[in-house]
């Protein structure tokens, strides 16, 4: 009976510890709360909420005087909208122009600058995020780069 008793409460305490991880609501239960930038950017002009972590091995940049071209994927227990709202409110900051938006489960934003294409892609995945982005000259204007700084 002791040994029930005692495996119940560990049970317990397993399972409250994994039922509030990878909450993405704030205390609030019908607002979600903000995101920050992380500190350490691959693109210096092109913002990562805190809370997603890089993965390496599927991510690749190249960046020159002339060219800049790159996809980094990273993975995080964020909310996708919450990601959505973040990259709506951030690239503005950063000179990048909202262009589109496609959602189907996955969500596929279009940012764009005089020289620059960004495409931003949020997907669910099981408790987790995932994040691309995709970053190359636009058509014919790879010879133009020149970075943007934010001011």
């Amino acid at each position: 009976m002791i040994k029930h008793i005692a495996l119940l409460a560990v049970a317990a305490i397993l399972f409250s510890g994994c039922a509030s991880s990878g909450s993405y609501k704030s205390s609030d239960s019908t607002a979600y709360k903000s995101l920050d930038v992380a500190t350490a950017l691959k693109f210096e002009d092109v913002p990562v909420p805190t809370g997603f972590k890089i993965i390496g091995q599927q991510s690749f940049t190249f960046e020159n005087d002339a060219l800049r071209v790159g996809i980094l994927k990273f993975s995080g227990r964020i909310n996708p909208d919450q990601t959505v709202t973040f990259y709506k409110d951030q690239m503005p900051l950063y000179n990048w122009h909202f262009v589109n938006i496609v959602e189907y489960g996955k969500r596929i934003m279009s940012f764009e600058r005089d020289d620059q294409n960004c495409t931003i892609l949020i997907e669910p995945s099981g408790m987790s995020t995932l994040l691309t982005i995709s970053v190359a000259p636009k058509a014919g204007r790879a010879a133009t780069y020149k970075p943007i700084k934010k001011e």
